[in-house]
């Protein structure tokens, strides 16, 4: 084998660090500097997107506290509104009920005096017809009997 023969040894050598001083330049000079290019690039874009993500973060969150106050501010005012209106029923329902009241109570005292008509006339009618029987009954008893036949 010709790589354990000391007379290689020394051109195999040279050759190895040739070759290696080769790659190593071409690393050093050519290869390290594109990525290392890549990687600064990559790091500067990481760090601009955080900070843009950050500021779109700082907006989000005023963006909802200002709509929190919106809702906050909406609930208020809803709440007043149906208190507002909640009075206004009771306001109207009131009057409705005074004038249905008032009515009804005309109503009633309407009723009372055609019931008071009705009883007096009833009560006038009823002495005539009381005055017409007791004289009917006057008549018949006045009437002397006949006599009838026993056959």
């Amino acid at each position: 084998m010709p790589q354990f023969d000391v007379t290689w040894f020394l051109s195999e050598a040279f050759w190895m660090l040739v070759c290696f001083g080769l790659f190593y330049g071409i690393m050093a000079y050519f290869i390290f500097p594109i990525i290392q290019d890549i990687f600064t690039e990559r790091e500067h874009k990481i760090k601009n997107d955080l900070s843009v993500a950050e500021v779109i973060n700082k907006q989000a969150a005023h963006l909802i506290q200002e709509y929190k106050s919106k809702i906050y501010s909406a609930e208020q005012t809803k709440a007043a509104i149906i208190n507002e209106t909640y009075r206004d029923i009771q306001k109207y329902a009131a009057h409705v009920d005074a004038e249905n009241e008032q009515k009804f109570r005309q109503q009633i005292e309407e009723t009372e005096k055609k019931v008071r008509r009705l009883k007096d006339m009833v009560m006038q009618q009823s002495d005539v017809v009381a005055a017409q029987i007791a004289q009917e009954l006057a008549n018949k008893l006045a009437v002397k009997p006949t006599k009838t036949r026993i056959k």
